[in-house]
């Protein structure tokens, strides 16, 4: 039932209401607005710890996944020597490890941010209870001032003074919990941020280790393909020139027969890099066969990209005397898919092979 009180400011009468069933007094005003706030924080809170601890489990999981493959396709290349078919399923098994941890980095990213914003809800919710807590120690200072009065039951006004003291006891009490679970939530998201880090970097190393060829440095025949066909699609987009070189590195298998397999890995690492350090940073080279590259060159004509292949020459001859390539050039046309304008350059190189024996 209500309760009549004599306010200790003036002194007139004042209703408190009581719970009807076990006569505890309840929340009015402000009071009751932060608490029912508080509430409904504390369930908010509780349903997003859960949903993280189940993504946190998701993401642990994916993490051991991806680190069983790649430990698988390192045991297959390890095992096979570089067989090409072995590198193809391991290339495949990495590819699909980085898209993973792409995922589970965005999750985490995700994840951080998030437990950012219930870290802010829980320092506002924590200053939600020391108002409560400030408005029941002034209740029960004045209920104090009530018991001095003399105009209520000095004992019951004490009584319930003592009752509000301890009630803000138990919100400051909320308050600093909610306060380290909001310190919690902030380390939390450092880690999950941190881990996100790494996980698009193992993601960058994987996709680098799936896509270049260890020997020439160059793309994987696979994703280096489907790179030049995008770079095709492009130039035929705006009507910009576009060169497909077809090179083969001459002598390989001597070198091989003569010399041994290191000395032609030798002589292809040699190619590779001298190939790239001459072309354009947006340049695709691939690796496209045993001693076979290709290199498509937006923007280019062929007269361009010849005068760069004879520099190539040049740089080569500098390292070794016998060292050289034999190149051919096919400029695209309109409706040219890569597949055409490969048929040409490789037509364009077994002419210039043809050339070459010629002049020998």
């Amino acid at each position: 039932m209500p309760r009549e009180v004599n306010c200790p400011a003036c002194g007139r009468p004042a209703v408190v209401p009581n719970c009807s069933s076990c006569g505890a007094e309840l929340l009015t005003g402000e009071n009751a607005d932060d608490a029912q706030a508080g509430a409904e924080h504390d369930q908010t809170a509780s349903d997003r710890d859960q949903t993280w601890s189940d993504r946190d489990q998701s993401s642990s999981d994916r993490d051991q996944r991806s680190a069983d493959e790649d430990q698988l396709a390192a045991d297959e290349d390890f095992a096979d020597g570089g067989d090409a078919a072995t590198h193809d399923r391991s290339s495949i098994a990495r590819t699909r490890t980085t898209a993973d941890r792409d995922a589970v980095s965005a999750l985490r990213d995700e994840g951080a941010t998030a437990r950012l914003s219930t870290a802010a809800e829980r320092d506002e919710a924590a200053a939600r209870r020391d108002r409560i807590a400030e408005r029941r120690d002034a209740d029960a200072r004045a209920r104090d001032l009530v018991a001095g009065t003399g105009h209520a039951d000095p004992e019951d006004a004490l009584s319930r003074a003592e009752i509000d003291r301890a009630r803000a006891a138990t919100d400051r009490a909320r308050a600093a919990e909610d306060r380290a679970r909001a310190a919690a939530d902030r380390e939390a998201a450092a880690r999950e941020r941190a881990e996100a880090l790494k996980s698009r970097d193992e993601s960058a190393d994987n996709l680098r280790l799936a896509t270049t060829d260890e020997l020439t440095g160059a793309r994987t025949r696979k994703f280096g393909l489907e790179e030049m066909a995008r770079e095709l699609a492009r130039a035929q987009r705006v009507n910009g020139a576009f060169v497909l070189a077809f090179v083969d590195v001459d002598g390989l298998k001597r070198v091989n027969d003569t010399h041994g397999h290191l000395a032609g890995d030798a002589l292809l690492h040699v190619v590779g890099e001298t190939v790239r350090a001459h072309v354009r940073p947006y340049d695709v080279v691939v690796r496209y066969g045993g001693d076979e590259l290709i290199c498509a060159m937006p923007g280019l004509n062929v007269a361009g990209a010849a005068a760069r292949f004879l520099r190539i020459g040049t740089a080569l001859r500098a390292v070794d005397a016998e060292y050289s390539v034999s190149v051919g050039l096919a400029e695209a046309r309109p409706g040219d898919t890569l597949e055409t304008l490969l048929a040409r350059a490789d037509a364009d190189l077994l002419e210039s092979r043809r050339r070459k024996t010629g002049a020998d």
